[in-house]
Order: C-alpha cells, then structure tokens, then sequence
C-alpha cells in the first residue's frame, strides 16, 4: 500500500534528496518531477491562473519524458510521480464544477 501522506520530516528528506539530484544526478527522476511540474506550471500561467486545465495522460508522459523514450510502465510511473509532487506539497488537484483542475501551490525549490 502506498503512502498517501508524508511527514514534514519525511517531505524534508525527499526535497534535500532531489536538490543534491540536481548537482549529483543518479538517475532521471528528479528531471522527470520537473518536467511533470513545468507541464501544470505552464498550463497555469497560459491560463493567467494558479491552475492548470485537466492534462490527459498521454500529454503528460510526453512531458515528463521529454525527448528520453517512455518505457511499458510509463504510465503508472507518471501518475506516481504527480503524486510526489502532491504529497510534497507542489500541486494538487481539485474538481471545480465538473472540472478537474491541478493547482500550483508553490513554486519548484529543488
């Protein structure tokens, strides 16, 4: 089962490992948070909100992957990682009328 909520200590750890990413990568998923994080960021500011529109998957995987080819479980890990980003307290997302949206709450610090 996954955890839905972390820690502010846990949520500390995670953000100091994804900075030390940015100067030491091991691996691409720092760079995938971002990307994914850029996508809604971008959508928000073309909407002059703090909102994004509804994302479908498929623009998300491409996203997120950028020019890197997504392997067969692209698209459970790319919900997984928008899940970081929510539990880390970057976006969430909310159902407005009939809308879903992905609102930004702050700014990307790794």
């Amino acid at each position: 089962m996954e955890v839905l909520i972390m820690t502010e200590e846990q949520i500390k750890h995670q953000i100091e490992y994804l900075r030390s990413q940015k100067e030491n990568p091991t691996g691409f998923y720092r760079q995938y948070l971002v990307n994914l994080y850029h996508l809604f960021y971008d959508g928000a500011k073309a909407n002059g909100t703090d909102w994004c529109p509804n994302v479908s998957l498929s623009k998300m995987i491409k996203a997120t992957y950028a020019n890197i080819n997504p392997d067969h479980q692209a698209k459970d890990m790319v919900l997984k990682w928008k899940g970081d980003l929510k539990k880390l307290g970057y976006i969430k997302d909310c159902n407005v009328n009939g809308e879903w949206r992905t609102y930004i709450l702050k700014e990307l610090d790794f």
